[in-house]
């Protein structure tokens, strides 16, 4: 969910034609994992486009960090929601259809 001072630029339609060029240009593979998905199946939506460096109150005025691609990573929902828990290593797997499937460490008891 949108920070109150960067909501502006999520409702924005500067914002929602460059993530949407992001996202085409990427395919709507995700850029962790390669879920695909949703690639093709006209649901965009559970992919999002990620500011690599968050947005904050001091850059959220610089178009670099806001719009610059440079900046911007495609991840499906699943490993945007383990981004944002603190769980950057934890990994996602998909089956051939989509599916998240478990990853099982045998070296962890």
């Amino acid at each position: 969910m949108a920070k109150a001072f960067s909501s502006g630029i999520y409702n924005s339609n500067r914002w929602r034609k460059t993530a949407k060029a992001y996202a085409e240009s990427q395919h709507y593979v995700c850029e962790r994992c390669q879920n695909r998905s949703f690639a093709g199946t006209g649901k965009p939506a559970h992919f999002i486009v990620h500011h690599k460096e968050h947005l904050t109150p001091e850059n959220v005025h610089d178009d670099y960090v806001v719009y610059g691609w440079d900046n911007l990573e495609l991840l499906c929902i699943y490993c945007h929601n383990a981004v944002h828990a603190g769980g950057i290593d934890r990994e996602c797997r998909f089956d051939d259809d989509g599916n998240p499937v478990a990853i099982i460490d045998h070296g962890k008891h």
